[in-house]
């Protein structure tokens, strides 16, 4: 892990400094396997609460251990704050940086602990509407565990899953010989590069804890839910090869909406915040889910004695 720690610091701190000072800011570079066996470890560094008394909880999942889109908490908190709500905030950690699918101490049963920790965390707030809200690993993960806990609404951003969309041979070709995004937008570039990679990494490490045969498929998770699959939303760079075939690939899921953003970036929430509409744009994802929902719970009254329906 400490080789891993060592490459993710330098090549955030080269192509990404913004995010890698936020990553050092939050401690995100510092996360060490908890001890302790397993009923009995410190589980506070995994996950934060803060307790505003309302009806609706926004629960963020970090990816690569760090925040939304690299913000750090106090702006992210407050970004989250732009409409003057009181939503209670949870923010939940995978120090790992496998997509939750491991386990904090390692090895395989990731879902094992993050699916209570959210679950036990919720039931405390005693919220009616939960919000899942992720960003590339992040988004994968809010779409994995919410599909096992208490989750109405999934907001996410360039969620990194299916993985085999992002090694696939024929994109990464197209993804390492687009001169054009080279040059003209070398940023969108190297984070492209750098997913990819990462997929790899990532991919290397699940299918070790696992084994290959045995990986969740996070799409099949999702469909799985009963009675249905919560709301779901996937924001996703129009310009990004590898998020748009990911978007694709979920075009014909009824409870997913795909919202294609105008950015060639993987990190597109970061285009977003800077037009100074990702606040809002969450926001009013939120809005609409909890409209959709008010409107179910609904109850028409009976027909009066007598009356033809």
């Amino acid at each position: 892990m400490a080789i891993r720690d060592f490459i993710l610091k330098l090549v955030s701190r080269i192509f990404m400094p913004g995010l890698a000072k936020s990553m050092a800011e939050e401690g995100s570079f510092n996360f060490r396997s908890p001890d302790g066996s397993a009923g009995d470890f410190d589980r506070s560094p995994f996950i934060q609460v803060e307790d505003n008394g309302s009806d609706v909880t926004i629960v963020s999942f970090a990816g690569a251990a760090v925040l939304f889109a690299g913000l750090p908490q106090f702006e992210f908190r407050q970004m989250l704050k732009e409409n003057d709500n009181n939503y209670n905030l949870v923010f939940v950690r995978d120090p790992r940086r496998s997509a939750y699918f491991e386990h904090p101490q390692g090895g395989p049963g990731g879902i094992d602990f993050y699916m209570p920790l959210v679950n036990e965390t919720l039931e405390k707030l005693g919220s009616k509407y939960n919000v899942a809200l992720g960003a590339s690993a992040g988004g994968a993960g809010a779409f994995y565990v919410s599909s096992f806990a208490r989750i109405d609404q999934i907001i996410t951003f360039a969620p990194v899953f299916p993985p085999k969309l992002y090694i696939d041979p024929v994109n990464q070709v197209k993804s390492y010989f687009n001169l054009k995004k080279l040059f003209t937008e070398p940023m969108a570039y190297a984070e492209v590069v750098l997913i990819i990679l990462a997929a790899h990494l990532v991919i290397w490490k699940i299918y070790r804890v696992h084994g290959k045969d045995n990986m969740p498929d996070i799409t099949q998770c999702y469909l799985d839910v009963k009675p249905v699959p919560p709301r779901a939303t996937i924001f996703y760079g129009e310009r990004c090869l590898q998020d748009q075939a990911q978007a694709m690939y979920h075009k014909d899921i009824p409870t997913i909406h795909l919202r294609p953003i105008d950015s060639s970036r993987h990190n597109c929430a970061a285009d977003l915040k800077k037009k100074g509409m990702l606040g809002k744009t969450i926001l009013a994802e939120i809005d609409a889910g909890l409209t959709a929902w008010r409107g179910s719970k609904e109850v028409v009254p009976p027909a009066p004695n007598g009356s033809e329906e």
